[in-house]
């Protein structure tokens, strides 16, 4: 994986309140989320199996920004993709700090002005 990979942010608040995050792979094309494309990420939910989420992971040293389904066992944290040609990545959890669940795709109007959150 390149350090070019997952996700970053935008430092910002949405009016919602959450924080937007620009989707930087084709982990998540699988849900219609390309490269390119805005998220929601709600920093105050705790993720449960099955969550997509934005997650900072230690990978060979590196330190990622990576949107990608959560799951997690006792010691570890797997990353899984949505698009089956992408890298799906196993790590322990003190290699993860979760940066919060994704909830929606963000449209943002030509001029900046109107923000719409639709949920995934």
């Amino acid at each position: 994986m390149s350090t070019g990979d997952g996700a970053f942010s935008w430092n910002s608040e949405l009016p919602s309140g959450r924080n937007p995050f620009w989707i930087r792979d084709e982990a998540l094309s699988g849900l219609g989320l390309h490269a390119g494309d805005a998220v929601s990420v709600d920093t105050r939910v705790e993720p449960i199996d099955g969550d997509l989420v934005v997650v900072e992971a230690e990978i060979d040293g590196d330190s990622l920004r990576i949107a990608r389904r959560y799951f997690a066992d006792s010691d570890r944290v797997r990353l899984e993709p949505d698009n089956p040609a992408a890298e799906r990545i196993e790590l322990p959890s003190e290699n993860i700090i979760v940066l919060g669940v994704i909830v929606a795709r963000v449209r943002i109007s030509p001029s900046g002005d109107q923000v719409t959150e639709e949920p995934l």
